[in-house]
């Protein structure tokens, strides 16, 4: 009897275990398939933030250029900076 018992334990442990292993790998492909639908929506919103960001700039950068008086020439857009003339040349 206690033999019995003995077997119906280990067989309910293994049994236990090959149900956590499961559930632990659908978990896991369930996690890789939502990383990788919105990885490319949190790619593009982060994108369009640094855009916006970087237009901010240019504007903040244009006006106190114009509030002193000079001249602004905007930058190529591949991320070179603009350039402000305050039309006083010192050399």
């Amino acid at each position: 009897m206690k033999l019995n018992t003995k077997l119906n334990n280990k067989k309910s442990k293994a049994q236990s275990l090959i149900e956590y292993a499961l559930i632990l790998a659908m978990v896991t492909v369930i996690a890789v398939v939502a990383l990788q639908l919105l990885g490319q929506n949190m790619s593009n919103t982060l994108k369009q933030s640094a855009e916006t960001i970087n237009t901010g700039a240019d504007d903040v950068q244009k006006k106190a250029c114009e509030s002193f008086g000079g001249t602004w020439t905007p930058g190529s857009g591949d991320g070179e900076a603009g350039t402000c003339d305050l039309g006083n040349n010192n050399n």
